[in-house]
């Protein structure tokens, strides 16, 4: 009889051992935003640098038409989805699929149910990087290639400001006359506001105001040559030297 119990007891143990290793290997899930879905749904793969690590559970409608995805991660691969990665909508395969982009290695794990930011395409997922300014990934890079010991930029004199603003006309103008003259620049120009308003959206929709603005005056300040006459050019006037 000692035996017996002694046996029940260890089994008891081991089962309960066994549904605490099962709990904690459940599946971890998070959400995200798209202002196009592409068909994706339930069952669909969520990938990361090429692997399924994850599946689609549900797809919900929002605001502004836009809507809501949730998926899940397995439990092993949960920590590559970080508070940084941008869920990029891809139909590489054939197959609608969730791609998981970090540009941060250091940026923390995201928790379960952390809401990320969702791109549905690879212009909204560069849209999001700039937004993020300054502080994203890329611009860290960028301030590791400078030379160590490079002074820091003075103020720009009158003629590199001059200089500048003819540039950045010259750009826009060009632009304006790409469109004009076909129709195809035209329609990426269209699609690319309408995919930087659905960015925008999502991003004060998800109280993220600095980035929504940072973001809305670069696409106003790329696109604001655009139906203006393309050979017309503002020199600006500094005021004479007294």
């Amino acid at each position: 009889m000692l035996k017996l119990k002694g046996a029940l007891s260890v089994s008891i143990l081991a089962a309960s051992m066994g549904l605490a290793g099962c709990a904690a290997a459940a599946p971890v899930r998070f959400s995200t935003q798209l202002d196009r879905t592409g068909g994706i749904g339930p069952g669909d793969p969520v990938t990361h640098a090429g692997a399924t690590i994850g599946r689609v559970t549900g797809v919900a409608p929002i605001s502004g038409g836009d809507s809501e995805v949730g998926f899940e991660v397995d439990h092993s691969h949960a920590g590559e989805i970080r508070q940084d990665t941008i869920m990029v909508l891809s139909n590489d395969a054939g197959t609608p699929a969730l791609d998981a982009f970090s540009t941060d290695a250091m940026s923390p794990a995201a928790p379960s149910g952390f809401p990320l930011d969702g791109a549905s395409s690879q212009i909204e997922l560069q849209l999001f990087l700039a937004a993020r300014g300054p502080g994203s990934y890329g611009q860290m890079l960028a301030d590791l290639l400078k030379p160590l010991n490079a002074p820091p930029p003075g103020p720009p004199s009158a003629a590199d400001a001059q200089l500048q603003s003819l540039l950045t006309q010259l750009s826009q103008r060009t632009m304006a006359a790409a469109a004009a003259s076909s129709p195809a620049t035209q329609t990426q120009l269209e699609q690319m506001r309408r995919e930087a308003d659905g960015v925008i959206r999502q991003l004060r929709r998800n109280g993220k105001t600095e980035q929504a603005d940072r973001l809305q005056q670069q696409v106003d300040a790329t696109l604001s040559g655009v139906g203006a006459p393309p050979n017309t050019l503002t020199i600006p006037r500094h005021p004479a030297s007294p």
